[in-house]
């Protein structure tokens, strides 16, 4: 064994090491392993739809069966394809479901006048009011599914069980991990975009002031900050591992999250177009990366003072800034509501828009300008990667709530439909309170680092542990939604 290399797995040099100098993996397989987060839903979906039109009134989606199977067909694949236990098995398994279950719904009544207005709009119209923002249920899915996806991912790296070519790369590549990371700002910047939306107030259409904004931004902003210094304190305090090219010496996460709020209304009184923002943000900021000296300052400056020091989480703000940016230029497409039913499905050509567009701009820097993906330093192309690949899932959640929305009769297709119907338990719980969850997922990772060998456990025990982690991680938001208290 190389006398450089850590021999002693128990160590704090051994786990960053383990963790250093990875290429990641391809983004086919990425994409390959993530398409069961698609397939669970569309076959929960199709089940729920199926049973919902059997019998529309004894439905309920709150029973413990529907618990049970939720957990199955959410958590079990998840488990499945983020260890690389029968991928392919489970993404057939998964398929097989789905038509199994997408067969047993019946078509909608036959309409004569295929041109005649169809039965749901008149609903839609009578529902409409201007600044009305009402929950959308493929914006639940996705955005819970994304965390979901972050709070396990955060601890199974720590484990031999999870394949290290997903966890975060050192400098150039992609990764699921990676795609995670930006994930989680983008999806909370499409959720965030109700912050800056017109609000109705007795009646009328009012927009904030910049000033408002701000004072939102910064309250909103504050216990996030906090939790990350606090983070800092107990991580040096116990001598945890830390890996310094993730986000710098002292820089964490929190810092990032708890800053975009307070940034974002500024980038807006510069241009009301987001979209125009955030792409001026991604092109000078690659540029000065790959025309001047700080891209080479980046990647091999020595940490000699703070902002050296920092480098990664200071300079990769401006691409997650840029990010969020572009997940609240999503949102202010999708999050309002429709005021027609065919304004709503015309949001599915919106957001097919905004998946192409990201898709010709990473493959623009990427193939054309040779410019690879960098998480480390929320480049371009990872900008454009992510906001591609978020576009892409939440239009084909969209596209799944439509196709099995459509079967439904008018009369069961209307408003009213009973909970559980519309997104699962654990998922709307964790939508409700996403914040909390990953804070209480970070401390769970922590406690149990401190407590287990991780890297000595066998597959078996490493499943196990993981398995208690993700239920444990999940309780309190469950709780918190049963008792219908909503923290953050």
């Amino acid at each position: 064994m190389d006398p450089l290399v850590p021999s002693d797995p128990t160590t704090k040099e051994y786990k960053e090491w383990r963790v250093s100098d990875l290429d990641g993996s391809s983004l086919t397989e990425i994409h390959m392993v993530l398409s069961t987060v698609v397939l669970s839903y569309w076959c929960w979906k199709c089940k729920t739809a199926a049973e919902f039109h059997r019998n529309p009134a004894k439905f309920s989606g709150r029973s413990w069966q529907h618990f049970v199977f939720e957990c199955t067909v959410f958590l079990v694949p998840m488990f499945m394809a983020l260890t690389e236990h029968y991928l392919y098995t489970t993404i057939a398994v998964l398929i097989g479901t789905g038509i199994y279950y997408r067969k047993q719904i019946p078509n909608a009544p036959y309409r004569a006048d295929k041109w005649a207005p169809d039965p749901r709009a008149d609903s839609f119209k009578q529902s409409f009011a201007p600044g009305k923002i009402t929950p959308k249920s493929y914006l639940s899915i996705y955005r819970a599914e994304m965390m979901l996806l972050t709070c396990f991912c955060i601890l199974a790296v720590d484990f031999n069980v999870f394949p290290l070519k997903f966890a975060k790369v050192e400098t150039f590549g992609t990764s699921i991990m990676d795609l995670g990371v930006g994930s989680f700002v983008f999806s909370a910047g499409v959720v965030g975009a109700k912050s800056v939306l017109p609000k109705r107030v007795d009646g009328k259409i009012v927009a904030l002031s910049l000033w408002q904004q701000l004072k939102a931004g910064l309250w909103t902003s504050l216990p996030v900050l906090v939790l990350g210094i606090a983070r800092f304190v107990l991580t040096e305090s116990v001598d945890y591992q830390k890996h310094a090219t993730e986000y710098g010496t002292h820089w964490n996460f929190f810092f990032t999250l708890g800053l975009l709020p307070i940034c974002v209304p500024l980038g807006l009184s510069l241009c009301g177009d987001l979209r125009v923002t955030s792409m001026a943000l991604l092109v000078v900021y690659q540029a000065l990366y790959s025309l001047t000296p700080l891209g080479n300052w980046l990647e091999h400056a020595d940490r000699t003072n703070i902002v050296a020091a920092n480098r990664e989480g200071i300079f990769s703000f401006v691409g997650y800034l840029a990010m969020f940016l572009l997940g609240m230029s999503l949102g202010q497409e999708v999050l309002p509501d429709a005021p027609t039913f065919k304004a709503r499905r015309m949001r599915l050509v919106s957001v097919l828009g905004v998946w192409t567009t990201a898709l010709i701009s990473f493959f623009l820097f990427s193939f054309v300008l040779g410019v690879e993906p960098s998480r480390r330093f929320a480049n371009a192309p990872y900008c454009f990667w992510v906001a591609g690949f978020n576009a892409a899932m939440l239009w084909v959640f969209m596209v799944i709530e439509e196709d099995v929305d459509s079967k439904l009769p008018p009369q069961l297709a209307r408003a009213g439909r009973p909970a559980g119907y519309e997104v699962p338990v654990i998922l709307e719980a964790i939508n409700v309170n996403s914040l909390t969850t990953f804070l209480v997922a970070n401390l769970l990772t922590g406690a149990i680092n401190m407590q287990v060998e991780t890297l000595l456990c066998t597959t078996v025990q490493s499943m196990f542990v993981l398995g208690g982690y993700t239920l444990m991680f999940m309780l309190p938001a469950l709780l918190l939604y049963r008792s219908n208290i909503r923290l953050r």
